[in-house]
């Protein structure tokens, strides 16, 4: 598939990877007891959270998009199955690091992968 640039799917799916975990992290506030005494104590950094979580999925809603509309209409699909079955090697780097220190890490992770999969879009 001439179509599909696969350094700019690989990028897009270690951003999803930290997108995911920042939603993990957001969702966990509820969930998790540990977490729960943390937000009463940060709200902020929940509010942080939340907005950079809300961005990620706007910014790669917006790439499948572009990638359509610049290349080619279907490439998107494909890219986005891969992005779903991605999460299978993110759940070895989570044994490695941990949930929360992924979804921290995403603060500088996901706009860089970000950067990086529009650069690598075929023109």
């Amino acid at each position: 598939m001439q179509s599909i640039s696969w350094l700019s799917v690989l990028f897009y799916c270690l951003f999803g990877m930290f997108v995911f975990y920042q939603q993990l992290q957001v969702r966990g506030f509820e969930t998790h007891p540990h977490l729960r005494g943390f937000r009463g104590s940060s709200q902020g950094f929940e509010t942080i959270l939340k907005f950079s979580a809300f961005a990620g999925r706007i910014t790669g809603l917006v790439y499948l998009i572009y990638y359509g509309w610049t290349v080619v209409w279907w490439a998107p699909i494909p890219i986005y199955v891969v992005g779903l079955l991605f999460p299978i090697v993110g759940v070895f780097v989570e044994r490695l690091l941990g949930s929360f220190a992924l979804s921290l890490l995403g603060f500088i992770g996901w706009p860089l992968c970000a950067f990086a999969m529009f650069t690598h879009i075929p023109s």
